[in-house]
């Protein structure tokens, strides 16, 4: 099956990043993600609308000045995070990875690929704003989702 994303100017995107066997890593490196994307925004021209950090996923609708940029956005963010790892952690997940995938490159981190949606109207960016928003609160991490400190909400 041949995926096609598309590429058009002027449009945000919703994206799901989210961890290799879902392990647990973005909350536990959140300085390191966090540099990640302050070193992707010198690089890259784009805002972030909205967006939400779990353990093993990430949330965000993003506009890039240039629509073709937003998996380069993504590729950096995700390498940047990869590369900057301890070098411990980075042992542990080879570990858990497997030599077959480890010798291809796999680092072990991320899920190869990622989710990605065409936000195509003010009715479907508020509703994707909504379901980020409530993520922690679904996903059981808060009672209270004024209380989840990695978002773009609080």
């Amino acid at each position: 099956m041949n995926y096609r994303r598309i590429y058009a100017d002027g449009y945000s995107y919703y994206l799901t990043l989210v961890t290799y066997r879902r392990n647990p890593l973005l909350i536990d490196n959140i300085t390191l993600l966090r540099e990640a994307f302050r070193a992707s925004k010198k690089k890259y021209v784009y805002r972030i609308e909205g967006i939400v950090i779990l353990p093993e996923h990430i949330h965000m609708i993003i506009t890039p000045k240039n629509a073709m940029d937003y998996p380069k956005i993504i590729r950096y963010i995700k390498r940047y995070f990869v590369y900057g790892l301890d070098e411990d952690v980075k042992q542990r997940l080879k570990t858990m990875l497997g030599n077959s995938k480890y010798r291809r490159g796999h680092a072990g981190v991320w899920q190869e690929r990622y989710y990605e949606h065409t936000i195509r109207n003010e009715k479907d960016f508020l509703e994707v704003m909504d379901y980020m928003k409530y993520n922690p609160l679904k996903h059981g991490l808060v009672d209270n989702i004024d209380h989840w400190e990695y978002s773009s909400f609080t």
